[in-house]
C-alpha cells in the first residue's frame, strides 16, 4: 500500500510541474479594439505573462495584452 501511495504522489508532483512551468506566452496588439498583431514571446525567469500586458485603453481595447498558451 506504501508503494501505490508513493506512485501516486510522484504523479502528482510531476503533473503539478509540468503544468506550472508554462514558458511561454500569446501576445496580441489591439488597436482601437482590433488585433493588428499576435506574437508569442518566452517568459523570463520569475515573471508571468500579465507582466507583458501593458493596455493604454479597455474600452476601445488599446495595447498590448498576453496571455499563458497550453
Amino acid at each position: 500500500m506504501k508503494k501505490v501511495l508513493c506512485i501516486c504522489a510522484a504523479g502528482l508532483m510531476i503533473a503539478a510541474l509540468s503544468t506550472s512551468c508554462n514558458k511561454k506566452c500569446e501576445c496580441k496588439a489591439y488597436a482601437a479594439g482590433v488585433v493588428t498583431a499576435t506574437t508569442t514571446q518566452e517568459v523570463e525567469k520569475g515573471k508571468k505573462c500579465s507582466d507583458y500586458t501593458i493596455l493604454v485603453s479597455e474600452d476601445p481595447k488599446s495595447g498590448i495584452e498576453c496571455k499563458a498558451t497550453l
